[in-house]
């Protein structure tokens, strides 16, 4: 595994504009096995609300796994709509997204992964979504 410091931006679309957006920088790991992208990092390290998360990218999909205060498992596959079930503190639910696009991209130190998609938590459209997950090998903040 490659010590990475990694940037995760999540822009939400809503009202027709992207204007909610998020942004988290982490520290984690990296390895690519025979092609799949495996990215690791913890949020909240440490602390009751620690969530752990490994992302899985492959030419045509990623998957996020969630274990923590917030726990699923969900795949994004462009034109595809895939669900899972996501435990909270409040509770379990369903969630289902319908994958828009997606694309990843490696660089000599570091890579990108890109893609959006409609979310639904149980019956309730939450909106369209984007998230970039852009990582740089090291510790140190680019």
């Amino acid at each position: 595994m490659i010590p990475v410091h990694l940037r995760i931006r999540s822009t939400i679309l809503s009202k027709g504009e992207w204007n909610d957006e998020i942004e988290q920088n982490e520290v984690g790991e990296f390895e690519d096995r025979d092609g799949q992208w495996v990215l690791r990092y913890w949020e909240n390290r440490g602390t009751k609300d620690e969530v752990h998360t490994v992302v899985k990218a492959t030419e045509n999909e990623v998957t996020i796994i969630r274990e923590g205060a917030i726990a699923f498992r969900q795949t994004y596959r462009p034109g595809h709509e895939t669900g899972s079930l996501i435990h909270t503190p409040a509770g379990e639910g369903e969630m289902r997204v319908r994958t828009l696009d997606y694309r990843r991209d490696r660089r000599d130190n570091g890579g990108v992964i890109l893609f959006s998609f409609w979310l639904h938590m149980g019956e309730e459209e939450m909106g369209q979504y984007q998230l970039q997950i852009e990582w740089t090998e090291g510790t140190e903040q680019p």
